[in-house]
């Protein structure tokens, strides 16, 4: 019973700091590349923080099947490298109780990453979407930068010279439908930062220029430019593609969670050290196959219509692998 809690506790341990790491640099990494769009102005800077959380247990999904295959290979290794495993066989420690006590975590695991993948991430996913949809005419204005042409949607095409505190100068602003061969140029001294909740830009002091069937030039002392609500001028498309439907959920999570049973079964052999040869030199070989296993299935989870043939086939072949190292084990005499 002590060495059942000693094993388990020590699997627990290393999938728990492993996961910890993980996520701390994907963490780092999304954090930068959002920070990135926020410098861009394509995103609230004030919402990074809170779309990299919520965006946790998708990450996990991921991290948990990884974190427990190397937490098997890694505690296999050092006990075996340190001599105590010996001593767990001689205390009855055989391949049917290894594999008894590692279904527990590996359970637990797998109701973790189906409750993540049914039921966490895509109500969560709806919320980032939404964060990252937020996005008001005054953040916009505030990344403009001088000196450099900024293409407004589809319409608009707009250049400044310099900024001050509340206003942009030295204003060129190109209006053109993709529908219509009218052309509207507008240049002003001033272009004021918009309102709170309004939805008009301010330019002062300047004049526009329509081109088209009816041709006016027409002087700008303070001209307030309506745009009907359309407060997602100079905004860019920073929507996530559409959730996948719920069979398409419920078949990646058995997926993974299968994932997480057929991957417990190859890191046992794969745990396997040579004499003389360090605890962690099966670390790296472990990595490259679990790394294509979920390369394959990665490469499923955006699609529209799932090939289940090719997910069935791809699981099996793995299977099989798996059952073929620990009869070599077995024929071994080793665990």
């Amino acid at each position: 019973m002590i060495l059942n809690r000693y094993f388990l506790k020590t699997i627990f341990s290393y999938t728990a700091t492993i996961s910890l790491i993980f996520v701390l640099i994907i963490v780092s990494s999304r954090s930068i590349q959002y920070l990135e769009q926020a410098s861009r102005g394509e995103i609230n800077p004030e919402i990074v923080f809170s779309v990299v959380l919520l965006r946790l247990p998708e990450f996990l999904e991921l991290i948990l099947p990884l974190s427990f295959f190397l937490s098997i290979v890694l505690t296999l290794g050092r006990l075996r490298s340190d001599g105590e495993f010996v001593i767990m066989e001689q205390n009855g420690f055989s391949l049917v109780k290894v594999y008894s006590l590692l279904l527990i975590p590996a359970s637990l695991i797998s109701i973790l990453l189906i409750y993540f993948s049914l039921i966490l991430s895509p109500s969560l996913d709806q919320k980032v979407k939404d964060l990252l949809e937020v996005k008001t005419l005054e953040d916009s204005f505030n990344a403009l930068t001088p000196g450099e042409f900024h293409k407004l949607d589809d319409s608009y095409l707009l250049f400044a010279q310099g900024r001050q505190e509340n206003f942009l100068s030295d204003i060129f602003l190109v209006e053109r439908k993709s529908n219509s061969k009218d052309k509207k140029v507008l240049v002003a001294k001033k272009f004021m930062a918009p309102l709170p909740e309004s939805s008009d830009l301010i330019f002062q002091s300047g004049f526009s220029y329509s081109e088209g069937e009816n041709n006016q030039l027409i002087s700008v002392g303070f001209r307030s430019m309506l745009l009907a609500g359309d407060r997602d001028l100079f905004a860019k498309d920073n929507s996530f593609s559409k959730q996948k439907d719920f069979s398409g959920s419920l078949i990646w999570s058995c997926s993974i969670s299968l994932m997480v049973l057929i991957t417990m079964f190859l890191a046992l052999p794969m745990s396997q050290n040579l004499p003389r040869k360090g605890r962690y030199s099966k670390v790296l070989p472990s990595l490259l196959i679990f790394s294509i296993y979920a390369g394959l299935l990665l490469t499923f989870r955006g699609e529209e219509v799932i090939n289940l043939t090719y997910l069935i086939f791809l699981h099996l072949f793995f299977l099989i692998v798996a059952f073929y190292l620990n009869y070599r084990m077995f024929l071994g005499g080793k665990i």
